[in-house]
Order: C-alpha cells, then structure tokens, then sequence
C-alpha cells in the first residue's frame, strides 16, 4: 500500500477587511436609497426621514467605492473590467452597475437635499454661500422626484444583487454558495440603514418624535425578520449551514464570532421586545448601535471568517488582522470619512431652521 500525502500550506485571505467594509457601506447607501425614496410615494411623506436618509446614501454611497477599489490591491487594473467583456463574469456586470447606481443615488440624493440646502443658503455666512451654489439655481426638482427614485430604487437592488451574487458565485466555498446569503445581506443592509438613521435622527438638529416611531417600528419588522431567515438558512441552508457547523466545531474564532453575533442578536432582540419598559433614549440607542454592531458583524463572520476554511483541504487557516492599512488602520479610515462626510453633510442642510427662513424660500417648502 502507497501512502500520498498532500501537503496543503496556509495562505493569506483574498477579501481583505476592506471587502467587509464596502459591503457594509453599500449595504447603508442602498437601504437609504430604498427608505428614502418609498416615503415620496407616501400620502403624508415624513420630510426629516427623506432628508436623512439623502445624507446617510450620499455619504455611504461615496465612501464605499473607496472601499472596493482598496481592496482590488491594485486599484488601478479596474480598468481591465472595460477593456474587457467577461459575461460569465459578476464583477464584470458590476462594474457597470455599481457606477450607474453612484450616479442615480447621487442625483436622488442632491434633489432631496435642495430644499434643505435653500433654507441654508437664506442665512448669512460662509457655509451658506456654498449651500446657495450647490442649489445650482431657485428651479423646483419637485417633478423629478419620483420618477429619479424608482430608477434608483431598481439601481439599489441590481447592486444588492450583484454583492450577494459575486460571493454566492464562489462554489469553492460551500458557505457562501448559497441562495440565502444575498437575501441575509440585503435584509441586514436595511436594518443597517435603519439603525444609522435612529442616531442620526437624536443627533443631528431638530429631533423627529414620528421620524423615530417609524424607524423603530420598521426596524423591530425588519430584525424579526432577519432572526427567522438566518434560522430558515441554519435548518434549510444544505451544504453552507454544514460548513458553517464544521467552521464552529473545528474553528474556535468562528466559535468566539458566532457566539458574538448570536449574543447581539439575541440582545437586540430583548431590547425590542422591553422597550416600553424602558427609557426611549436607552432603548433606542442601544436598538441602534446594536443592529449596527449585528449587520457589520454578520459581514465579518461571512467573509472574513468564511475564508478561513480551505477551498481545497481540511481544517482552518489562522488569521491575525493586520493594524495597518489592510486592518485596522483600514477600518477606522473608512469609518472616520464616512463620519466626516456626514458631518459636513448635516453642516450644509441643518435640517431645523426657523420658520421665517423657511418662508423665505418658497422652493424649500417641498420637502420640509
């Protein structure tokens, strides 16, 4: 008897943190992009929830890019996506898709934030002067509101899509090859966009009473039913919920990251179901933070922890993450321009103003 043994040496993961990030980022641009645009065709649309989920999609819609193109390690071969057709290809589609859907969301976004940036344009300093020129003019977008939205609405969903099916598409990895990951991202990426906007909506000036009732009602709907899919998947999910079982029975940091994503589900979920018990401001921030803390953590486990199992082979890689700018350093980055964007962003509408500014821009009164 001959015995062969095959010697399969550890290698470095592919998706780097930066993966995690854009898929987070986008995931917020794309559920504030939905959010928003569905309260145009309400009867009585809620204008501070338009007006903040245009900040939170216009600055998550331009800090994800960034985050994709760092993680193409060399962000200049992009070009190769153009110059090139590759139909069999996910990326290739997304290539398209992604700088159409940063197109629409931005123009949805700035017709959103026009009233807001008149009414800030009416005061006396410098910034005005700024918010006056990115009015580009007094005309009324009114009329391009909704029809704008549904085509960056369907834009969303093509890139909700196309980052669910470009990690699907990897068959080599039994636990993304799954028809329930796109579905779970897209889900969570709501709930994300939904927790972003709660904090926004206590921080940012001119607090909302029914702006944060809305949110917390549509975000209890939407973490119920992210609780049951990723049971749906975990009884139903074949071959990736096996994976996912072996990942948890061999691997003890997807043990340590399972357990954290089940704990802070399972937290939120307590704090929904006590929040009438409990104080408004510490139930919704800690709904808040907690969700955002479940969606970003559900992104990691997923892709980061995901590719310590060998595509060919048995057992686990060990990952250490990196401080510097592919770690770390990369993370922080990103989430401090998205911080700084949304800062600016809110400097620039100040979505409470005093009734005398808003009676002195007649185009203002369309969306707040």
């Amino acid at each position: 008897m001959v015995i062969n043994e095959l010697l399969a040496p550890a290698q470095p993961i592919t998706w780097l943190p930066w993966a995690v990030q854009y898929f987070f980022l986008i995931g917020l641009a794309y559920g504030a992009l939905w959010l928003g645009a569905s309260e145009l065709w309400r009867k009585t649309p809620d204008p501070r929830l338009q007006t903040l989920a245009a900040v939170l999609m216009v600055a998550a819609g331009l800090v994800a890019p960034i985050a994709l193109t760092a993680d193409l390690h060399q962000p200049a071969r992009a070009w190769h996506f153009y110059a090139q057709t590759r139909f069999g290809s996910v990326m290739w589609y997304g290539a398209y898709l992604l700088p159409l859907f940063s197109l629409l969301s931005m123009l949805l976004g700035w017709l959103l934030l026009r009233p807001a940036l008149a009414r800030r344009g009416a005061e006396g300093d410098k910034i005005a002067r700024l918010a006056r020129l990115l009015c580009l003019g007094s005309w009324s977008g009114h009329v391009w509101l909704r029809p704008l939205s549904l085509l960056a609405a369907v834009s969303g969903l093509s890139i909700a899509l196309y980052t669910g099916l470009e990690t699907m598409a990897v068959a080599a990895r039994p636990l993304w090859h799954t028809p329930w990951l796109p579905w779970l991202l897209t889900l969570s990426a709501v709930l994300g966009a939904q927790s972003v906007l709660l904090l926004l909506n206590r921080l940012l000036t001119g607090w909302g009473g029914e702006t944060e009732s809305t949110l917390l009602r549509q975000s209890g709907w939407t973490l119920g039913l992210l609780a049951l899919s990723l049971l749906g998947w975990a009884l139903l999910g074949g071959a990736s919920a096996a994976e996912a079982a072996a990942l948890y029975r061999l691997d003890p940091s997807w043990r340590l990251a399972a357990h954290w994503l089940l704990l802070t589900l399972g937290l939120a979920g307590l704090l929904m179901l006590l929040r009438p018990r409990l104080s408004a401001r510490l139930s919704l921030w800690g709904l808040a933070l907690l969700g955002l803390h479940l969606v970003w953590g559900l992104r990691w486990l997923v892709l980061i922890q995901g590719q310590l199992a060998p595509k060919y082979g048995a057992g686990v890689y060990l990952y250490e993450i990196a401080w510097g700018p592919a770690g770390v350093l990369g993370i922080l980055g990103t989430f401090g321009l998205l911080l700084a964007l949304l800062v600016a962003l809110s400097e620039l509408v100040r979505p409470s103003v005093s009734p005398a500014i808003k009676a002195s821009t007649p185009f203002a009164r369309e969306a707040l």
